[in-house]
């Protein structure tokens, strides 16, 4: 946790001394990293929902079947 903490502070102080072009280059390389890490989530959340499919016999329907399915759900 102090390693953390130490890591934060040197990163502060490094950024106080960057121009403003740069820093602006910063954020878009948090934001990159944000993004990225919310990816893996989706790819997780996939792997799950196909395993999901596999298991229930969901994966055996077309995708006429799945909306002929979203259609009557609609209606009712």
């Amino acid at each position: 946790m102090a390693t953390i903490t130490r890591e934060k502070k040197y990163i502060r102080k490094e950024i106080e001394k960057l121009p403003p072009e740069l820093i602006r280059e910063v954020l878009n390389f948090i934001e990159f990293l944000k993004q990225k890490e919310r990816q893996k989530g989706w790819v997780e959340f996939d792997e799950w929902a196909l395993n999901l499919a596999k298991e229930k016999g969901f994966s055996k329907l077309t995708e006429k079947d799945i909306s002929g399915i979203v259609s009557a759900y609609r209606q009712s």
